[in-house]
């Protein structure tokens, strides 16, 4: 996979993971309850933080990318995928609804598999590394 394509993707990912926190947050201002157990805006917060982890790979600077991509897999991988996977069966009633544990676990499996991807160099880039 090419280094642009992979970058779109993770921007996907991304829009994804801000939209889910921003309906949870919008949820929970208008009296309702939050999608996940996560707090929306600290969820949301991880997810920009992400964003500006992407902006090396966008200027060809692989080697911090790829490293940024390594250190994001940990957190976000057991932020996003483990503590899901964890509330499964047992704590489902944290969630606003199973499909919302399930978009939840989605998003973020959906994420790691690309994390996991960069932070292996699984891409071909046509500029020399920086």
């Amino acid at each position: 996979m090419k280094l642009k394509r992979l970058l779109a993707l993770q921007v996907a990912y991304l829009l994804f993971g801000l939209a889910y926190n921003a309906l949870s947050y919008w949820l929970l201002s208008t009296g309702g309850a939050a999608l996940a157990p996560t707090q929306p805006l600290a969820g949301g917060a991880v997810m920009a933080a992400y964003g500006v982890c992407l902006i090396p790979g966008a200027m060809g600077h692989r080697i911090l990318y790829r490293v940024f991509m390594a250190a994001a897999i940990p957190v976000l991988g057991y932020g996003g995928v483990i503590k899901h996977l964890m509330n499964f069966p047992g704590a489902l009633h944290l969630y606003r609804s199973t499909a919302a544990w399930g978009a939840a676990l989605a998003i973020n499996c959906f994420g790691l598999a690309l994390n996991l991807a960069a932070a292996a160099g699984r891409f071909k880039a046509e500029e020399p590394a920086r």
